[in-house]
């Protein structure tokens, strides 16, 4: 193998490799790197540049040709043409043990002690067609399915995903791999491959860091004689139809619905923040008590609204000024005006997109401990809605929820862990028992999946779940015409202009407004008047005194009220609704009522000399006649003591 020369940016300070210095120090020597699995030195030369790669290994060519992907070997990156290492370069990290161990597998004579020479040999009787038929022939069932379920994926898997599945090679040195010879009887498919020089291994750069691979090398991958490698099996191919469930739970219109709502309430009552981030717990009860009741037994509505107040934050619809929650007033005409569609996409791209809602943390019955590890939501979220989007179909296909996320634990089982890490995510049950190790997958990863479908989906109007009775939990679900847009990242149509929506007002002072009406009117509406009653086809709010005078106290006229309503209603408004409103706005704060203490004296004379008491002018009300004065509620108690240090009470 030809010397392969290349420049490396690799920041080594933080794992330990180098003594501190300062930044622009540079390394003026090649450094070398372990072999693989061997303990022996090799090289090329790699360098530091001169760039620096600010905390990331980045690889790239100074001499030959050999661009390509990213390869760990050891500790430092290795870069390769086809993104694969080839035979020969595989081999010649092996030490002459585990070269002999490959050639006994295949009864291969080595008759050299040159570790070069008798990584030719190998390489030159692996690589002839006779000798892969034979050495396949000679694979177990086991051993068969795991290189079929290795070559499907393109000859390429994640080390982890690959042990879980058919087996871990036991690390050996030189001394031991000859006592032992775990080639004659491998404990499982992995071993039985490695041995044979059918697998290897090596650490791939990926965007989360260095991970462990699996791989068959490239030139070695076309001799094999089994079925051309094909990608991953579409989610779709592995879920069959589920039958439509007796009870169907819809979050059509919720989302758009309860946003509206809050909005509707911040807008007259902002919520003061505790510790200008957390609503109390009082809070939260008044915010509920606004929302749509749950739509299933399983949901509860906190999280719905903490949820939803996400989506506000994360679109600036809602802002934290001073300490309050309240809506920013231009985003959120802009939002109110818009069509029904764009109302509801806004919020659901608000989660896509968000790397700040972190999914995980919000699964029932999970309680992560924040010791530090971190784990990425738009990664899992990116990963399950890909999925998702596999099933998206013109009908009105069911699907079971236990096979989705079965088919996900088949396909993709790492798809929130790069690494293939699950002794590092430090999560408990609701019991204080830690969820650690692979066994542990339907607990979090299952429970990830299912709470996206049965809550979050859900609650932005993308799927539809099914149950066997009302109480009993979604084991079905459906992708809705508004999901399918959504998982497709796809603009639903604006819906055409058509004839005018009005609002119907009767002489009970009762508005009724169709479900089409426009959100910006509904949020007029509601400055004056309060909702009492919400239905699928329309929403019934309530003109009061009280709703009217609340409405003037915010500076709205009765004026402004009359010819609000006389436009949303096409001039059909009743002529009661009219004077009503007119009343109401022009008596009120004409009456006050007040309580207070009568102070009645014995002459005229004496309200002029209390009133010329420094003191005692300060605290006393009105005078009502000839001889009485009124005294404030809250005064009474001071004047009497005046009173009684004057001598004018006995």
């Amino acid at each position: 193998m030809p010397e392969c020369r290349y420049w490396a940016s690799i920041s080594l300070l933080r794992s330990g490799f180098l003594p501190k210095t300062r930044r622009s120090d540079r390394l003026k020597t090649p450094l070398s790197f372990n072999r693989f699995m061997t303990g022996k030195w090799v090289r090329p030369n790699i360098w530091e540049s001169a760039g620096g790669s600010g905390g990331k290994s980045v690889v790239r060519e100074n001499s030959g040709t050999h661009p390509g992907k990213l390869v760990f070997v050891g500790s430092l990156a290795y870069g390769y043409n086809n993104g694969m290492k080839n035979l020969h370069q595989s081999l010649i990290d092996y030490d002459m043990a585990l070269l002999q161990a490959i050639a006994d597998c295949r009864v291969v004579s080595i008759e050299t002690s040159s570790h070069a020479q008798a990584v030719n040999q190998l390489v030159e009787n692996m690589l002839s067609p006779v000798a892969s038929a034979i050495t396949l022939a000679d694979l177990s069932q086991a051993e068969h399915k795991a290189l079929q379920f290795l070559l499907n994926l393109g000859g390429q898997v994640d080390g982890p995903r690959f042990a879980r599945e058919f087996g871990a090679v036991r690390t050996m040195g030189p001394a031991r791999l000859l006592r032992e010879q775990p080639w004659q009887n491998p404990v499982n498919p992995a071993e039985g491959l490695w041995y044979r020089g059918l697998i290897f291994k090596a650490f791939q750069v990926t965007e989360q860091g260095g991970q462990e691979i699996v791989y068959i090398p490239d030139d070695l991958r076309p001799l094999l004689k089994l079925p051309a490698p094909q990608p991953s099996s579409p989610a779709a191919q592995h879920i069959s139809h589920a039958a439509t469930p007796p009870v169907v739970i819809s979050g059509s219109g919720r989302l758009r619905e309860n946003f509206f709502r809050l909005l509707v309430y911040l807008q007259t009552n902002p919520i003061r923040l505790e510790n200008r981030s957390e609503l109390s717990i009082k809070a939260k009860q008044s915010l509920t008590a606004c929302l749509l009741p749950p739509p299933h037994a399983s949901l509860r509505l906190v999280d719905e609204l903490d949820f939803i107040i996400q989506l506000g934050l994360r679109t600036d619809l809602l802002t934290i000024a001073h300490g309050r929650l309240r809506p920013d007033r231009d985003p959120i005409r802009s939002w109110l005006q818009a069509d029904q569609n764009q109302q509801v996409q806004l919020l659901q791209q608000a989660w896509r997109t968000d790397p700040t809602w972190n999914d995980l943390w919000h699964v029932p019955g999970l309680v992560p401990q924040p010791t530090g590890w971190e784990n990425s939501p738009l990664r899992a979220r990116s990963k399950i809605v890909g999925y998702l989007e596999q099933l998206v179909a013109p009908s009105d296909d069911w699907f079971a929820i236990d096979d989705f996320v079965s088919t996900i634990k088949q396909l993709d089982p790492d798809f929130q862990r790069p690494g293939g890490e699950y002794d590092g995510w430090y999560i408990k049950d609701e019991q204080g028992n830690f969820l650690m190790g692979f066994d542990h997958w339907d607990d979090v990863e299952g429970g990830l999946i299912r709470y996206l479908l049965t809550h979050v989906l859900l609650w932005l109007g993308a799927v539809e779940v099914g149950c066997l009775a009302d109480t009993s939990s979604p084991h079905t679900f459906r992708m809705t015409r508004l999901g399918a847009a959504f998982l497709e990242n796809q603009s639903l149509p604006t819906d055409p202009p058509g004839q005018p929506v009005y609002f119907r007002v009767d002489n009970q002072l009762q508005v009724r407004v169709p479900a089409q009406a426009s959100l910006y009117d509904r949020f007029q509406l509601a400055r004056f008047a309060e909702q009492v009653q919400h239905e699928s086809k329309r929403t019934v709010y309530q003109i009061t005194q009280a709703s009217i005078g609340k409405a003037l106290k915010n500076g709205v006229t009765p004026d402004q009220i009359i010819a609000f309503l006389t436009r949303i209603t096409n001039n059909r408004i009743p002529l009661k609704v009219v004077e009503t409103t007119r009343a109401w706005g022009t008596r009120r704060a004409t009456v006050q009522i007040e309580q207070a203490t009568l102070l009645r004296l014995k002459n005229e004379q004496l309200v002029a000399e209390l009133h010329q008491h420094p003191a005692l002018s300060q605290l006393l009300g009105e005078v009502v006649g000839p001889k009485t004065i009124t005294v404030p509620a809250h005064n009474v108690a001071e004047v009497r003591r005046l009173l009684t240090e004057l001598g004018y009470l006995g």
